[in-house]
């Protein structure tokens, strides 16, 4: 078997285990994912409380929802630092919906990043990020900021956090994992992933309510 089968195999094998381990936790990310499709749905069939549709805002709600599925299935597999990278760019795409509902013209900055990328960092870099009309929207950032540091980039904890160094009478062999080896954090990322995603989808629904109003209002 050639190392990519061997990784594969035990992707597979690795999925069959979480998913008898972890039926109860696979159920409520399921539960989840369908409320944060439910909420930003209305986005697309329902106009603002000020008759405007706001169509414009599903490309990021699909990545976002995307990605929130990327790391779970990352999660699935025991590899609960590749489940935070993948999920990333979905993290960021909730926070630029907030900029955007923010203030209209924030989409033009961002939609004209490459010619005007002072605007952009002035506009979308570190606390800028946060906005008014995203809920919770300054621990969200933080969440960010931190998956940037911790998951993102070869730091030293990042470099170190998955290598190994076997000792026997030949010598030492250094190796990066591919998988968790220790459970209980592959247990503890499991459940930070759920509740953030919990966060998310109540912001989510709260936002969606500010721009279209309590369900069955403001029909298309």
């Amino acid at each position: 078997m050639n190392e990519y089968a061997g990784y594969y195999s035990t992707q597979v094998r690795n999925r069959e285990v979480v998913e008898k381990n972890f039926a109860s936790d696979i159920a409520a990310f399921n539960a989840l994912l369908s409320r944060l499709r439910e909420a930003w749905a209305r986005v697309g069939v329902t106009r603002g409380v000020s008759g405007h549709s706001h169509v414009g805002l599903l490309p990021f709600s699909n990545l976002l929802l995307r990605h929130v599925i990327f790391g779970f299935e990352h999660l699935s597999c025991y590899q609960s630092f590749l489940a935070w990278l993948t999920f990333r760019p979905g993290l960021e795409a909730l926070l630029i919906i907030g900029k955007f509902v923010d203030d209209p013209v924030n989409a033009k900055i961002w939609l004209q990043r490459e010619v005007d990328p002072k605007a952009y960092r002035q506009t979308f870099w570190g606390n800028a990020l946060e906005s008014k009309s995203l809920p919770r929207s300054a621990e969200l950032r933080q969440v960010l900021t931190r998956l940037n540091d911790e998951f993102m980039h070869p730091n030293p904890a990042f470099t170190y956090r998955d290598t190994t160094v076997k000792t026997d009478s030949a010598g030492h062999l250094v190796e990066v994992q591919f998988f968790d080896v220790n459970a209980d954090l592959h247990e503890a990322h499991l459940l930070a992933y759920l509740n953030l995603l919990d966060i998310i989808v109540a912001t989510s629904d709260s936002l969606v309510t500010a721009l279209c109003g309590t369900r069955g209002t403001n029909s298309p």
